[in-house]
């Protein structure tokens, strides 16, 4: 029989059928990648070179991992000791850090959240109580977390980008219930079939389940009738020919801008602080009057970092004067806000072309409806239905904002080269490329509807 480790009663509590699915039907085997992925494993790196210590290896498997933490316990233990593997009965966990401090056994979960969240509390205490079924010591259960109020002042210098919050108490009030909850949950991957769970909130609380798609498939379609847009609820094409008029009045040239960003946990940068959007792309179309349309775009990997460069390239192409048009043009608005900060010499310049921003997506809300955006005005939606050939899933490797930054990763720490790296580079650049094209596209068909 399989045992319940941490991820597994955690999935178990979010839903009793994905916990089966997980350990009798899991998902095809793939190499899954996400930067919330990304992000926990820089700031595991990031927490083990603050805190050095033993490290228990991982990659024989969980019984070879239990073995291991086993001796090194025999032994004596460690001052600390990352990875440690666990068994009691059925049940299993790695803990990220058990520390002695001061005489006091410490059990630490790292997460590279800003905060301590609900979710946090029953996956520290089913460690705990492994732990210390296991009759290893736990004196206080913490969590170390980012400090999203930290500056990286100079490079290197990490001191007060880890928070440490005191779990305990609440710990400890989990714990008198949470056995009989491992216990129930051990007996639903026993199983002979999946437990019968409809669909609700629980499928992206408090994490997007894998197995969505396959719950799905035999579920009725998203019910739209009570939806509060009226012209969603009718799921008839809308057209309002004078809620865009505004386009018309705008001066030409048009700019369309878009940034992709990416937020690091770990801050590399001097000057900027975890988890703030910090561009390294960016596309713009310039269209004139007369129709004319040029094109200026900018990709940093090894110069990431030097927002100045990056800055002045897109100085230097948009015009001094018009429209400069966005989607959702917030995003675009703090981009420039943060480069005027890390730029000051530019800072003028940059707050002028902030407030040049026109926000198309509040203008498409008002303007424009079709059955095939299912409710949604995100650009990914709205653009199929006014120019087929811009459908995003055509694209190769970059299809998402995701996307763009687990390509910018790759090609920025290495992990790809030679004729791969010159395709990521060129998906990135394609992606990019078309979200302002987009954006050309859709203004184009909002001010003919004007």
């Amino acid at each position: 029989m399989a045992w319940l480790t941490k991820s597994r009663f955690m999935a178990g509590r979010q839903c009793a059928k994905r916990l089966w699915f997980e350990v009798n039907d899991p998902l095809e085997a793939h190499a899954a990648d996400s930067m919330p992925l990304r992000q926990g494993r820089a700031f595991d790196e990031f927490v083990r070179a603050l805190w050095p210590g033993r490290v228990i290896a991982r990659g024989r498997g969980m019984p070879a991992a239990i073995a291991e933490t086993s001796r090194v316990f025999a032994a004596g233990g460690a001052p600390v000791l990352h990875q440690a593997a666990v068994r009691h009965g059925d049940f299993a966990v790695i803990a990220d850090v058990l520390r002695r401090d001061r005489g006091e056994s410490q059990l630490i979960e790292v997460k590279a959240s800003t905060s301590v969240k609900p979710e946090h509390l029953p996956d520290a205490a089913f460690q705990a109580l492994v732990m210390r079924s296991a009759q290893v010591a736990v004196d206080r259960v913490l969590l170390g977390h980012v400090n999203n109020q930290f500056t990286l002042e100079r490079a290197g210098e990490f001191d007060g980008l880890l928070v440490e919050a005191d779990l305990t108490p609440q710990v400890e009030a989990l714990l008198p219930t949470l056995g009989e909850q491992a216990v129930a949950l051990h007996r639903v991957m026993a199983l002979r079939a999946a437990p019968d769970v409809a669909m609700g909130p629980q499928c992206h609380s408090p994490y997007d389940c894998p197995f969505i798609e396959r719950c799905a498939r035999g579920a009725a379609p998203a019910d739209l009738s009570t939806h509060r847009d009226e012209r969603v609820r009718a799921g008839a094409v809308f057209l309002d020919r004078g809620a865009a008029a505004e386009l018309r009045e705008a001066p030409y040239p048009h700019s369309f801008l878009d940034f992709e960003t990416i937020a690091l946990a770990v801050p590399e940068v001097v000057g900027t602080r975890p988890y703030e959007q910090l561009p390294f792309q960016w596309s713009l179309h310039v269209e004139q009057a007369s129709g004319e349309v040029s094109h200026g775009e900018y990709l940093a990997i090894e110069a990431f970092g030097d927002f100045d460069a990056l800055a002045s390239a897109l100085l230097e192409v948009v015009p001094a004067q018009g429209s400069v048009f966005a989607y959702n043009a917030g995003f675009e608005a703090r981009a420039l806000a943060l480069l005027a900060r890390l730029c000051p010499a530019h800072a003028t310049r940059l707050h002028a072309l902030a407030a040049r921003l026109i926000d198309l997506l509040p203008i498409t809300r008002r303007a424009y409806y079709h059955p095939r955006m299912q409710g949604s005005w995100s650009l990914k939606a709205v653009i199929p239905t006014i120019a087929p050939d811009l459908a995003y899933g055509e694209l190769a490797d970059v299809r998402d904002g995701e996307g763009a930054q687990l390509a910018f990763l790759d090609l920025r720490e290495g992990r790809v080269d030679g004729s791969r790296r010159a395709a990521l580079t060129k998906a990135m650049l394609d992606y990019c490329r078309q979200d302002t094209w987009s954006l050309v596209q859709l203004a184009r068909f909002l001010s003919a509807a004007a």
